[in-house]
């Protein structure tokens, strides 16, 4: 490794904290269990690292200059106990949970930065509710506007910032249009032929997040789901004579690995398709994949590509 000092980290539950994701939904969470060891939250190195750095040090001359009274302080200070998120008192927080990042720095801290977060987006199309209001339900899609949250984003009668007779107003726009990009069709780099007959397309499974790293790890999930599999279309299965659970080789032009069939539960696939989760260190699928990139994105294009299925027999 190259790093000089790696600093243990306290995962989810291990911390109290919150989230988004791509529905709007804001969730809050609290810290259940304790981290091992001397594992702490990223919030907690955060904000330990801020006190050991001046404004001085750090800040270019311009801002000191046009905010004198930053100077001489630390990060902490100017960051953290600023007035605004140590505002809210110990006593805010919820008796009957740990929260060691408030215990630690004496107010409650996430409920600091979460309502210093909050007041860029109010007013402007991405409100969110009090941070209380998150702890009490189960997520809420904002904008969140007198409590209620928006279903159903820029449409009148669903959205509060939708007037009424506009019907759909894109308000983020000067002219209250979608922006709507016409781009040329990019064919495949590569796709299913006579020889390599099959698409292969690799992804995640519900119990393992990316490589497995983590998930892997914990009894429950790994009891679920040991091992990847290849998932096939059972009647492209019958048409080679493959059985379920057999074993074979999954070949592209690149190289090759090896997996059992899975033709039933979950994850049914379309004739001609083939699907590959990656989080097994053992069955390397990237080794298969592509290595072409968007031209645009500049992401490299692991999900899909051409590949053959050859039983093992033994």
């Amino acid at each position: 490794m190259s790093a000089d000092l790696i600093l243990p980290a306290a995962m989810w539950v291990e911390k109290e904290g919150g989230y988004g994701n791509a529905e709007r939904r804001t969730q809050l969470w609290r810290q259940l269990v304790q981290a091992p060891g001397e594992a702490r939250s990223d919030l907690w190195q955060i904000a330990e690292f801020s006190k050991r750095f001046a404004t001085d040090e750090v800040w270019p001359a311009d801002i000191l200059d046009s905010n004198p009274e930053y100077r001489g302080k630390t990060l902490y200070d100017v960051i953290f106990r600023n007035g605004q998120v140590d505002r809210f008192p110990l006593s805010d927080v919820n008796p009957d949970y740990d929260n060691n990042e408030a215990t630690a720095f004496g107010f409650y801290i996430q409920k600091g930065l979460f309502e210093e977060y909050a007041t860029f987006g109010r007013g402007h199309g991405h409100d969110l509710a009090p941070f209380d209001t998150y702890h009490e339900v189960r997520g809420l899609r904002w904008p969140v506007v007198n409590g209620k949250e928006t279903l159903w984003r820029y449409r009148e009668g669903f959205d509060p910032f939708v007037k009424p007779g506009e019907g759909v107003n894109f308000y983020g726009q000067p002219d209250g249009k979608a922006v709507i990009l016409a781009v040329p069709y990019e064919p495949p780099a590569e796709s299913p032929d006579e020889e390599y007959d099959f698409w292969l397309v690799t992804g995640r499974v519900l119990e393992h997040w990316h490589s497995g790293s983590m998930t892997m790890r914990v009894p429950e999930l790994f009891k679920a789901f040991p091992g990847a599999r290849v998932f096939m279309n059972a009647g492209d299965a019958r048409k080679r004579r493959i059985n379920q659970g057999a074993e074979v080789r999954i070949v592209s032009r690149r190289g090759e690995i090896r997996s059992r069939v899975e033709t039933r539960g979950r994850n049914r696939m379309p004739p001609g398709v083939i699907f590959v989760p990656w989080f097994d260190a053992s069955q390397l699928i990237n080794k298969v994949t592509l290595d072409a990139t968007d031209p645009i994105s500049k992401q490299t294009d692991y999900k899909k590509c051409a590949v053959k299925i050859v039983p093992v027999f033994v």
